[in-house]
């Protein structure tokens, strides 16, 4: 009989609620109330089985433990025999040393790939950990609890994240950070508005720091070279995702795409969670015209910058009030299909899913959404009968009667780019590591594809797409389980899909 530690610190006896199944009495079976309200449910059971293997999975990986002492022991909390319904989440240890915290252990391995702004773990466990101010690891906590298999542990760790909206928080890079990563839970969670305007707060911020200046890293490192990159990089984090959900309010502005900055572009992913002395590239965003000095460079975040970028030109295009835009269009459109072209796998030949670059992933996920919004305001197949509008994107589909029954040039290009979005599912790594973006670009997937139903009459092409349109629904289905915007968005879709008439 195994004792856990919580028994064991308040030396107490460990006790275990027997399993019931195969040892029902006749006695118990003229009882059945009486014996329903001492089994524990199938549902309680799964969530403590999920949560012995999460924290044997934990204990397991050595990519966590990479460069760190041991670290403390795992507690799964048991059933006291008393208990007949499962206990109220009791709140979760926090350590002293950051960098052992669950939930942070839980950020690093699967939120950060996707948004490497933060320092890298290795300096939790450094003196370097001093200068954190605490909210930065209560965001971590949690961000990291979205990924904890009971999800009632996230309002445990709410309050303390959004300490850095306090008027008496120091007005310097890590509240930007903080507000950063607030907009981007908020987003997740489907709150737009106030998404908005924490992204708002922290541009707002950041230039009047100066982050968009390459001597802001410089003078606020502290001497060290991985916190100076940080800082660059969280210039960047604030370049793209500001890129981003411009483009999911319905192509509003973009303003830090033209705004100046000559920060320097970020290093390569390995070096930079390696913490070793990073010495900054000579890049900045005008090189990046330049594609041959971007390939003889390992980083890959720059190919995410780039097609942030290039989706910035595309919501430039669609702004533009000029009358003759067809040179422009064939323009950017070349530009997209050169960047798609001249990106380097986001996977090696192995099936080892911890060797896909997230960086990579966003650049073409990006791109290809780029691809959707250039010419879907040019296209016929926006006439297709049905309307979409979701937390997501703002889409027009206009409705007419007759549909169209050809598709022009544009419609073939922005069909063609939902193909590709959407293979991006069949990755061989786990779809709930990706970026909270994901789940908007499976929503444009989704009614793209059944803009292309209503309108394609041949039977095997329908299949098809309704195969794919079932694709990006799984995986909206496996966001939901972190987001609850892809939750909400998923629900949205299908309800979309049946009423144009689509089973």
């Amino acid at each position: 009989m195994p004792t856990c530690t919580r028994c064991q610190s308040s030396n107490i006896e460990c006790r275990y609620v027997r399993s019931r199944r195969g040892l029902r009495t006749k006695h118990e079976n003229h009882h059945p109330q009486r014996f329903a309200e001492e089994m524990l449910t199938a549902e309680d059971f799964a969530e403590w089985l999920n949560a012995t293997t999460l924290a044997t999975d934990l204990e397991a990986d050595p990519a966590l433990l990479q460069g760190l002492d041991t670290p403390p022991v795992w507690d799964v909390p048991c059933l006291q025999e008393s208990t007949t319904t499962w206990p109220a989440p009791e709140p979760l240890p926090t350590t002293a040393e950051i960098a052992y915290d669950p939930m942070v252990q839980l950020y690093y391995q699967n939120f950060h790939r996707s948004h490497p702004f933060l320092v890298p773990r290795k300096i939790l466990h450094s003196s370097l950990r001093h200068q954190i101010p605490p909210y930065i690891p209560a965001i971590m906590r949690y961000i990291g609890a979205h990924y904890y298999p009971d999800a009632r542990f996230k309002e445990e760790f709410r309050p303390a994240a959004h300490d850095v909206l306090l008027d008496s928080t120091p007005r310097d890079g890590f509240k930007v950070q903080g507000l950063l990563l607030l907009a981007i839970l908020e987003h997740a969670h489907g709150q737009e508005e106030t998404a908005r305007l924490n992204m708002q707060t922290a541009i707002e911020l950041a230039l009047e720091l100066g982050m968009n200046r390459s001597n802001f890293s410089r003078v606020n490192s502290q001497g060290s070279s991985v916190l100076a990159e940080s800082w660059r990089r969280t210039y960047w984090e604030l370049y793209v995702v500001d890129g981003l959900l411009a483009a999911m309010r319905d192509q509003s502005s973009f303003r830090l795409f033209s705004q100046k900055t000559d920060v320097q572009l970020p290093c390569a992913e390995t070096l930079y969670n390696s913490a070793r002395e990073i010495t900054p590239t000579a890049g900045t965003l005008e090189d990046l015209n330049e594609k041959w000095s971007m390939a003889q460079d390992s980083s890959t975040f720059k190919y995410r910058i780039e097609a942030a970028r290039n989706l910035g030109l595309v919501m430039e295009i669609n702004r533009s009030l000029d009358i003759n835009l067809e040179a422009r269009v064939e323009t950017v459109d070349a530009m997209l299909v050169s960047s798609l072209m001249q990106l380097p796998s986001s996977q090696n030949n192995s099936l080892d899913s911890s060797n896909l670059d997230e960086m990579l992933f966003q650049a073409e996920m990006i791109d290809y959404l780029a691809i959707i919004y250039l010419h879907h305001p040019r296209s016929s197949m926006r006439f297709a009968s049905f309307q979409a509008r979701t937390w997501c994107t703002r889409l027009r589909i206009y409705n007419t009667n007759p549909a169209p029954t050809d598709l022009d040039l544009h419609s073939h290009k922005f069909l063609r780019a939902a193909d590709q979005l959407s293979n991006l599912v069949t990755l061989p790594s786990a779809i709930k590591s990706r970026t909270p973006f994901f789940t908007c670009a499976l929503a444009m997937c989704v009614i793209v594809h059944t803009a292309a139903c209503l309108i394609n009459s041949t039977p095997d092409k329908v299949d098809s797409l309704k195969a794919r349109i079932q694709l990006s629904i799984g995986g909206l289905n496996m966001l939901g389980k972190s987001w609850p915007l892809a939750k909400m968005v998923r629900q949205q879709m299908v309800n979309m899909y049946q009423e144009v008439g689509l089973r």
